[in-house]
């Protein structure tokens, strides 16, 4: 989804492919986008993840710790590999003063890669995690449905109707407030989908008795409730419902049974998504735009950007897992062989 959400969703998607369908002088695919926002599906499903983790693992600080910084290590490898491809590919972009580095090495602001802007919120959310989770389970169903809605409401003031500052230093600063709270309302909705599934048939009771027409639409055939939430969510640009959007989508697409091959290719891309996420505009945006978008039709485009941070994200993981590997041997004082 974020592969083709960036690849699509910019404005001047006619100048760089083309289409078979049109709608309003705009590529088919552009609309699709709308309803591929990558943000929203990830947090929730973390919040799940995480959720699960708790509740069956145990989770801490510590151990969110040394997760955060395992993907760090993924990070900064391909900041290395981006700094030294971009000093040739596209010399003086990059601005290395202390203040640059500082910023993107710790993506509190990323202007070498500007669509990693989730690393630095969504860390901080990591490790605070086993707080909000364990608050959550606090609550009662009404504070629970009390915190979800300020948490919807605090979301859409500060995205829609406060301005934001324009001292640069306090935007930034502001500025990941925002995405803490932006991600925090994603992620309790992950939280919240644990605690509907771990209740099950209570949970769908309870849906039966107060929303029918929420019913009606879970028990119904999944793929048509999908493709119809899609067309909705592609003609109707709504940011603020990509939360409740990606909710409903995640609860009717995991009731749709799913080939087995197509779910190993499923797996196998989701282990490598993070990386995914990190290389994908390097190539598609910052380094290799005309030659992604040579492929013209957004099919071949989409595929071949897939294969490219598939395989980018095979390597760049290699390399970190030895890094990680080198690492824990120097902390054990050379124990290693």
């Amino acid at each position: 989804m974020m592969l083709f959400y960036h690849l699509f969703g910019i404005d001047n998607i006619n100048e760089l492919c083309k289409s078979f369908i049109y709608i309003n002088h705009l590529p088919l695919a552009h609309y699709l986008s709308h309803a591929t926002y990558p943000v929203s599906f990830f947090l929730i499903l973390s919040g799940y993840g995480l959720t699960h983790v708790y509740n069956h693992q145990g989770l801490s600080m510590a151990k969110q710790f040394k997760r955060i910084l395992k993907i760090y290590i993924n990070y900064w490898i391909i900041l290395i590999i981006y700094i030294i491809l971009a000093s040739y590919i596209r010399a003086g972009y990059i601005k290395t003063d202390i203040l640059h580095i500082v910023c993107n090495l710790t993506a509190f602001h990323c202007t070498w890669n500007g669509e990693v802007w989730f690393l630095f919120p969504y860390t901080i959310l990591s490790l605070t995690a086993v707080f909000i989770i364990r608050k959550i389970y606090s609550l009662t169903t009404i504070k629970k449905a009390c915190t979800y809605s300020i948490l919807y409401a605090t979301t859409f003031i500060l995205i829609k109707i406060i301005p934001f500052p324009e001292q640069r230093h306090i935007f930034i600063c502001y500025i990941q407030v925002v995405f803490y709270i932006q991600l925090l309302f994603y992620f309790t909705l992950g939280v919240l989908m644990y605690i509907i599934y771990e209740n099950g048939d209570i949970a769908v009771a309870t849906i039966s008795r107060k929303t029918p027409y929420a019913l009606k639409l879970y028990h119904a055939k999944p793929i048509c409730a999908l493709l119809i939430i899609m067309a909705i969510k592609s003609l109707f640009k709504i940011t603020i419902a990509d939360g409740i959007y990606a909710f409903i989508f995640i609860i009717l697409f995991n009731r749709i049974k799913i080939n087995r091959h197509l779910k190993m290719v499923l797996m196998l891309l989701g282990r490598y998504s993070m990386q995914m996420w990190m290389i994908h505009t390097i190539l598609c945006v910052y380094l290799f735009q005309d030659f992604i978008y040579s492929f013209k039709y957004p099919i071949m485009i989409f595929t071949i950007l897939v294969i490219a941070c598939f395989i980018s994200a095979y390597a760049i993981s290699k390399i970190a897992n030895m890094v990680i590997k080198a690492t824990a041997c120097l902390a054990r004082q050379g124990s290693c062989p």
